[in-house]
């Protein structure tokens, strides 16, 4: 069952937050052109919005082209109020270490039983040409 109804779910280059909560998202992608040389590392963040009906945990898995999930358990929020919610989890480009498509699924964690997926998209990691 939802306990949180999923508002909004993208990437981008930079996000703020200021002291009164509003949000900016500046730079929204849905690719990575990763140098040759991956020493050039870059942050880049996930922001998602949510309406919590019931206390739950939200937590975000990224899923390699090859099916395994980097890091785990890595990006997690317990939320405990009902009403809006919104975050900015940072990621690096560093943990996207081979080319193609990767998963990022947002999920609700019910405790004991089954996670629910509230979004899931595709990113797909590309090597420059030069």
């Amino acid at each position: 069952m939802a306990k949180a109804r999923l508002l909004a779910f993208l990437l981008c280059d930079n996000a703020t937050r200021d002291r009164d909560g509003k949000v900016s998202l500046h730079g929204l992608f849905d690719r990575i052109i990763a140098p040759r040389d991956r020493r050039d590392e870059r942050t880049f963040f996930v922001y998602y919005r949510v309406v919590v009906t019931e206390p739950c945990t939200i937590a975000l898995k990224v899923i390699d082209p090859a099916g395994n999930e980097i890091p785990e358990n890595y990006w997690r929020d317990s939320l405990t109020e009902p009403g809006p919610m919104q975050t900015i989890w940072a990621l690096n480009s560093n943990l996207f270490k081979q080319p193609g498509p990767y998963a990022l699924e947002l999920m609700q964690e019910n405790g004991d039983s089954e996670a629910l997926s509230l979004a899931q998209m595709r990113l797909t990691v590309e090597e420059s040409e030069g």
